[in-house]
């Protein structure tokens, strides 16, 4: 009987851990959690960048079968009738061309019928607004569907992408004001009424891109050639409703007098322009510009009539230097931002790229050289 009871016992003893057994065991564990989740995070990094360039090549085709049907690339902004009335921006004139003609065929509608797209009274755009179309959304950036409209209803909705309006600024120095004939100077290719002001919140519009306020540019424009040219960045920094173009300002450049008010939308780019669907190349803030070293001129780290606030918060030392125009391409992706160009290829552009070669790529007849070496 003694005999059979130790025999258990010993037995109870092999069928368990020691403390040192299972210390050992987590350890192990733990070593190989440690070296999996790396590539479990590299992998699921390189899924997302591949599905943001999906959008971005979808996106692209869109605007070339939309020229293809109308002959020329959507309009940056299509200039909207009244002082600072918001335009309708290209993405939702594409949307024909993507996944939902509904959507833009109404929007379009409600626009020509004088619908303000930034205003909360227009029934149309404030249901439009709400909306997160899937593929103006990068899965790198979680955060996005769930920012607060700064200005207008907190529930509008943004977007990762925005329009490349050019690069005429920043490679030549010149940009001059709405002159006294209300002509534009021929060859130039960027106004700005409050010229060289640094602390102008507006900053230079360009023209001389592919995506550009209240023109349609045509192929045949493109002389740097369409594969030299980008046409669509992604942004990730002061990102506003997905429907809003740009709203320009007086003076503009073919006044009507005598007309009732709201005066009539004017014709092209205008010199007193704040630009959200499309935004400058410039070198003060390049790809991935880091805005702790200089953030918008009106970044706000708290609302003052809502919850939230500007992305990232920094500090209130921090230069308030960029314009509404000027604010960076800029991308969650490790190394740099997807662009895609007006040939519908879609690249990634490394944060080291040489800023001539980024500005160049940002003109459509600037007649620069530029290598695919990056």
């Amino acid at each position: 009987m003694r005999i059979q009871r130790s025999h258990r016992a010993a037995n109870r003893a092999l069928a368990g851990f020691t403390l040192v057994e299972l210390l050992v065991v987590i350890a192990i564990i733990g070593i190989l959690v440690a070296l999996l989740l790396p590539a479990i995070q590299a992998a699921r990094a390189a899924a997302q960048r591949t599905q943001c360039q999906n959008n971005l090549k979808n996106i692209a085709l869109a605007c070339l079968n939309y020229e293809n049907t109308k002959r020329e690339l959507p309009i940056g902004s299509i200039n909207a009738a009244g002082d600072q009335a918001s335009g309708l921006a290209w993405t939702v004139q594409i949307l024909p061309y993507l996944e939902d003609p509904v959507i833009g065929e109404d929007a379009l509608d409600a626009f020509e019928g004088g619908q303000n797209v930034y205003s909360t009274g227009s029934p149309v755009f404030d249901a439009f607004n709400k909306l997160k179309p899937p593929m103006y959304l990068c899965p790198s950036d979680p955060e996005l569907p769930f920012q607060i409209e700064k200005f207008a209803n907190p529930e509008w909705k943004g977007m990762s992408y925005a329009g490349v309006t050019g690069s005429y600024y920043a490679s030549t120095g010149v940009c001059p004001p709405l002159p006294s004939s209300k002509v534009r100077p021929p060859g130039v290719y960027c106004l700005w009424e409050a010229s060289g002001s640094p602390g102008d919140i507006f900053g230079p519009n360009n023209f001389d891109g592919l995506l550009i306020q209240d023109w349609g540019i045509a192929l045949q424009q493109v002389s740097d050639g369409t594969s030299k040219t980008l046409l669509i960045g992604e942004r990730n920094y002061q990102i506003r409703t997905w429907m809003i173009g740009a709203y320009w300002k007086a003076p503009n450049t073919n006044p009507v007098r005598g007309l009732p008010s709201p005066p009539p939308p004017p014709d092209g780019p205008q010199s007193k322009v704040a630009f959200f669907a499309c935004k400058n190349l410039n070198d003060m803030a390049p790809i991935n510009h880091d805005p702790f070293t200089g953030c918008y001129i009106d970044h706000q780290n708290t609302y003052p009539d809502r919850p939230g606030g500007d992305r990232p918060t920094v500090p209130a030392s921090t230069p308030r230097i960029l314009s509404v125009n000027n604010l960076p391409f800029g991308s969650f992706h490790n190394g740099g931002a997807n662009f895609c160009y007006g040939d519908g290829s879609v690249k990634l552009l490394p944060d080291e790229i040489d800023i001539t070669v980024y500005l160049a790529l940002g003109s459509r007849n600037g007649e620069e050289t530029v290598s695919d070496s990056f």
